[in-house]
């Protein structure tokens, strides 16, 4: 009558396994980290990308964006044209 009561404790595999475990962890920890670091550096970049496609657009007399994004010129007005300025008379 020496058993505790319950299932009995998993056995641990041995010590050099348990170190190429943890070495392994560790290197796809550090994959990990890298590929965060990549991830959030690419995210900044397409930002600033849209952020200059938005100036770009919105700075440009005389073009709107088409239904399907393009720029076309503003209705009545002719292609490589500024619009025309009203007169103030």
């Amino acid at each position: 009558m020496g058993r505790a009561f319950g299932p009995p404790a998993p056995r641990l595999p041995r010590l050099a396994e348990q170190r190429r475990t943890v070495a392994k962890v560790e290197q796809l920890m550090a994959l990990v980290d890298a590929l965060e670091t990549q991830l959030a550096a690419s995210r900044a970049t397409a930002a600033n990308l849209l952020s200059a496609l938005v100036a770009e657009l919105t700075s440009t007399p005389g073009l709107v964006p088409s239904a399907n994004g393009a720029p076309q010129t503003s209705p009545g007005q002719r292609p490589g044209k500024p619009p025309a300025k009203p007169n103030k008379g």
